[in-house]
């Protein structure tokens, strides 16, 4: 009996702290109810999106239009205006292909294809898909385009291509998007990394910034002749280097699927707008 009692003055006890707690809580308009909005709600969403946005299917699925979009465009001019030779990041990824013995003018499509969906299955990610993140990353992909055109107002000052097709034009911007986001981001910015981290055992952050710095440059360089078709100036360099180092940065803080609809989008904006 002395238990029970023991027991039961504790219980009376503790509902008696809890009640003076509640009392203290109300009198300083502290509530222990959760809210159902706020900041906390926000930081759930952003939390959401964020990671979402870079795991390989939600990239998978909004790349998949920009290059079926190419490969289709591309197959159409092919026989008049060609317009894949002036696409040097394709051009890269056909010429590897071809020293496996894999050819064919429509293997980098399906590269990219497999190798995000390698990754997703590899990752395990789950398979469910919410369209409003696809939708945002549509949103965000075309807000990140202004630092883009700032560069080109203060750098180039250039508008469309002179003398060309804008069918050749629009096929080249959307391949542009997709396959150097696909080698000078993707491939080359993240196997420098792995590369430094495994096998040399640089710093991760060191490793990044010394990838990307390698990436930018061959991106830069990439664009002009032998490889490219840009006359070379030194504003126009300039511009390359400093859109190359955006875009890593977007590519390693966002995920390969922004990255490449803000580069395809900006494109399309310089061509139309």
């Amino acid at each position: 009996m002395n238990l029970v009692a023991g027991c039961y003055a504790a219980a009376s006890k503790t509902r008696h702290c809890q009640s003076a707690l509640r009392l203290h809580n109300a009198r300083m308009g502290k509530t222990n109810r959760p809210s159902k909005g706020g900041p906390r709600r926000v930081g759930t969403v952003w939390t959401v999106y964020r990671d979402a946005t870079r795991q390989p299917l939600y990239c998978l699925l909004l790349l998949l239009p920009l290059v079926g979009a190419y490969e289709l465009g591309a197959l159409l001019l092919r026989p008049a205006i060609g317009p894949e030779p002036q696409l040097v990041a394709y051009r890269l990824i056909q010429s590897l292909l071809d020293w496996f013995g894999a050819g064919g003018i429509w293997l980098p499509g399906v590269v990219l294809l497999v190798t995000l969906s390698a990754w997703h299955l590899i990752s395990r990610h789950p398979w469910r898909i919410h369209t409003w993140v696809l939708a945002g990353m549509v949103v965000e992909s075309l807000l990140l385009t202004v630092p883009l055109f700032v560069l080109n107002r203060v750098l180039l000052q250039a508008g469309d291509p002179a003398g060309e097709d804008w069918r050749s034009q629009l096929v080249f911007a959307l391949g542009a998007g997709v396959y150097e986001e696909l080698v000078f981001r993707l491939y080359l910015i993240t196997g420098l990394t792995m590369l430094a981290v495994k096998v040399f055992h640089v710093p991760q952050r060191v490793a990044i910034v010394s990838a990307i710095a390698v990436a930018v440059m061959f991106f830069a360089r990439c664009h002009f002749p032998p490889l490219g078709s840009t006359t070379y100036t030194l504003q126009t360099f300039a511009f390359f280097v400093a859109a190359g180092a955006y875009l890593s940065i977007v590519f390693v803080g966002r995920g390969l699927g922004v990255a490449t609809g803000c580069h395809a989008a900006y494109n399309l904006i310089l061509l139309f707008g």
